[in-house]
């Protein structure tokens, strides 16, 4: 086993967690890929210190006029932050906090792996490969639950190499425990089962005959398990969902889907870009054909990187063969920009390849050449490892609201907080033949109101009218080809409704449902009445 990571993985981790630290004060909406899950999951810590801490009932705006209860995974990330609210004060910047400390869980316990199955220097390498990859910089200071359950899949992994190394029953129930969490937090991460179940038929095939294994794998099942149950009967109740398990969306992936050149290109460029860093994908193979090349050298007898008999190479395998499953099975959203967040997983099993990858680059220069020259070859690695999560810094430093800011200061400047509105947004009820989870958070987050999503196939008059009748104050509209000049909703808003903005000037289109327009107000370009 390894000692501690040296002075330099302590800067490199000291100069990421700062630079994290910088990102969480950034504007939320600086990454529009993850806009919509971060604006729902800040406005349910926004729920819980406003109406009640109860952790069983997670409120989302877009509900209507009802309570907005949702089926989502378990609520611990903003559950947590609305305790912090209670406190503080409503401030975003302490749930994407909260994410770099889970984040920060997830590094430590990564630590307690890598030392465990690496030799000193591809530890640390992978130790620093963890900090520097664009997934930390990207998804550990976000308002998301990806660095809360990345921490308890690594805890899991931890338990369960100490099991396999140790052989006691205390790791086992750790493991399972820990599985179990990261199930709660996102039910994706079951496919650590696979890993598990893998990882143990390729290392310590004998102990599939014990029972405890299977008593462990049963029981990390059963909290996850009643959770969906009561997550889908809110959904039943009160017709909100993330698509988890119940219907409202779609994440499985079809043949269609799997023989198409896209769905492999996306998975790859995710993986290269947000994991790897680029620079890390080529080091990876490289680390990866040397553990292959010298497994047979995997006994701690011949003074391989093994300790206790546990080789790195039966986890990376067993990682890869779960997650090619995993990415397969959710595949509507893993090819695409709108799941770059479900490649979390990938991040330890690709920064222990890759820490095994610098070291067999580094090796002969360190044993030809001079310390200096060393250290200067192991800089411009580290440098071109972080390069890519450097440009995710920058990207994160910009606000990039856009239209969903332009609507939601007009809504803001319009309304009062206990209106209610209908926000237009360009996803459809249906995406590809599957139920599509088209509500839109951002406007009702950034603006704090509260009403229903109106996707792109319902802008009718049937349909306004209907939400009117239920209670919609305003109708928001970010893109004019939604409610076209001259289309049948443009002719009904101009008779039943008064402009407040428009697109022209305002950026974002409003209207006041509750009051008509006057037949002497003047026309704007669009062909309905403006203010």
């Amino acid at each position: 086993m390894s000692a501690g990571p040296t002075w330099w993985v302590v800067a490199i981790a000291a100069v990421v967690v700062v630079l994290s630290v910088v990102r969480a004060f950034a504007p939320m909406t600086a990454y529009p890929g993850d806009i919509w899950r971060q604006s729902d999951t800040a406005t349910i810590a926004r729920n819980f210190a406003a109406n009640g801490m109860n952790i069983f009932f997670p409120q989302i705006d877009w509900g209507g006029s009802g309570p907005g209860y949702v089926e989502t995974e378990f609520p611990l990330s903003p559950w947590l932050t609305g305790l912090t609210y209670l406190v503080f004060g409503e401030h975003i910047v302490l749930g994407r906090l909260i994410s770099l400390a889970f984040m920060l869980v997830a590094a430590t316990a990564f630590w307690g792996l890598v030392r465990r199955l690496l030799p000193a220097t591809a530890a640390r390498w992978a130790l620093a490969a963890f900090f520097l990859s664009p997934a930390f910089m990207r998804w550990g200071s976000a308002f998301m639950p990806e660095a809360t359950v990345l921490a308890f899949s690594v805890l899991a992994l931890l338990g369960f190499c100490r099991w396999l190394q140790e052989d006691r029953p205390a790791f086992l129930v750790w493991a399972a425990a820990a599985t179990s969490a990261a199930a709660l937090v996102k039910p994706t991460s079951l496919h650590i089962g696979l890993v598990i179940g893998l990882w143990v038929v390729f290392a310590a095939r004998d102990r599939l005959r014990r029972p405890s294994l299977y008593v462990a794998g049963v029981a990390a099942l059963v909290a996850p398990a009643l959770w969906l149950r009561h997550a889908a009967s809110l959904h039943a109740t009160y017709g909100n969902t993330f698509g988890v398990i119940s219907g409202g969306d779609s994440k499985w992936g079809s043949l269609s889907l799997w023989l198409s050149p896209a769905f492999y290109l996306g998975n790859l460029r995710t993986e290269t870009i947000f994991i790897y860093g680029l620079v890390g994908l080529p080091l990876a193979a490289l680390g990866v054909f040397r553990l292959w090349r010298h497994r047979a050298d995997s006994s701690p007898a011949q003074g391989s990187s093994a300790v206790l008999g546990v080789s790195p190479l039966p986890l990376l395998g067993a990682g890869a063969m779960a997650l090619t499953v995993y990415y397969f099975a959710a595949g509507r959203y893993t090819s695409t920009d709108l799941g770059i967040q479900y490649h979390v997983y990938s991040l330890p099993y690709a920064a222990i390849a890759v820490g095994v990858g610098v070291g067999v680059v580094l090796g002969p220069v360190r044993a030809r050449l001079s310390r200096p020259v060393t250290a200067a070859a192991a800089a411009v690695v580290g440098l071109l490892l972080g390069a890519q999560a450097v440009n995710v810094f920058a990207q994160s430093l910009q606000d990039k609201a856009g239209v969903f800011g332009s609507c939601a200061i007009a809504l803001d400047a319009v309304s009062t907080p206990s209106d209610l509105a209908v926000v237009s947004t360009t996803s459809r009820t249906v995406e590809d033949g599957v139920t599509n989870n088209y509500q839109e958070p951002v406007v009702f987050f950034l603006a704090d109101r509260k009403g229903w999503s109106l996707a792109a196939d319902r802008h009718t008059p049937e349909e306004v009218a209907r939400l009117r009748d239920a209670g919609a104050r305003h109708l928001v509209v970010g893109d004019p080809q939604l409610v076209p000049p001259g289309g049948p909703l443009a002719a009904w808003l101009a008779e039943n409704a008064r402009r407040l903005r428009t697109g022209e000037r305002d950026g974002c289109s409003v209207w006041d449902l509750a009051a008509p327009a006057s037949s002497d107000e003047p026309m704007d370009e669009e062909g309905t009445g403006g203010p």
